[in-house]
């Protein structure tokens, strides 16, 4: 089973157990890009993603985003994330909305996927990427409405969902993941302490398609090697 986005280099992130056999560790900008690398390299199935997160952008500068630049030339990340759109947590929505720009350059210049976080800006989000034809990712912890979804869907989107969707009282997330086909769902537990709750999320939408668990993994599992290249 793989985690498509966990914060392991987060001290109260536990490791998980063998159960998972793959994660995908974002960074959230430069103060933390060498340690997300760190924690990956000591095993084989750990993949990292080097960005710089709507919720840090007043902690970058310009020349931030050259390093960046520079970072995933020489480390090869998997994907460019975390990066995208708060409208709750951050004030300033062109500092945000420049460096989230800026990062899909990058990604669509080194051919590689999105890690995004988007809360109150699936809009401005969605308008920004049909801006570049050949981006591709996953709108991670997806909050979106319907509508948005099925727009985000038309350019191959995928959607992330994490242990929100395990709540019972999720009925907007629920009807969400009943909507969407199985193929466009990667499953996570972002920052959640107890990372082997991921079965958990995966058991919630095997419930709400109505399919086996075994084939929500199988599915899930494959959507996640394939949005980020891996073997």
């Amino acid at each position: 089973m793989l985690n498509s986005h966990i914060h392991l280099d987060f001290d109260y992130v536990n490791p998980p157990s063998s159960t998972t056999t793959g994660v995908i560790v974002p960074s959230t900008g430069k103060d933390n890009w060498d340690n997300v690398i760190a924690c990956c390299t000591k095993d084989n199935h750990s993949h990292y993603a080097l960005g710089i997160h709507p919720w840090f952008i007043d902690d970058h500068q310009m020349i931030d985003l050259y390093s960046l630049e520079v970072l995933i030339e020489e480390k090869k990340p998997v994907a460019i994330g975390e990066c995208g759109l708060d409208y709750v947590k951050v004030k300033d929505r062109n500092k945000q909305r420049f460096f989230f720009d800026e990062q899909v350059a990058l990604a669509t210049r080194f051919n590689l996927p999105l890690i995004i976080h988007s809360v109150q800006a699936t809009e401005d989000v969605t308008d920004l990427l049909k801006s570049y034809s050949k981006s591709r990712g996953v709108i991670h912890a997806y909050s979106g409405s319907l509508q948005q979804a099925e727009n985000l869907l038309k350019i191959n989107f995928l959607f992330g969902f994490g242990n929100t969707l395990v709540n019972p009282h999720a009925y907007k997330l629920h009807d969400i993941v009943k909507f969407l086909p199985i193929e466009s769902i990667v499953i996570e537990t972002d920052d959640h302490n107890n990372s082997d709750e991921l079965i958990q999320v995966a058991e919630r939408v095997a419930r709400i398609k109505k399919i086996p668990v075994e084939q929500v993994i199988e599915q899930c599992d494959q959507n996640t090697l394939d949005l980020f290249n891996l073997s």
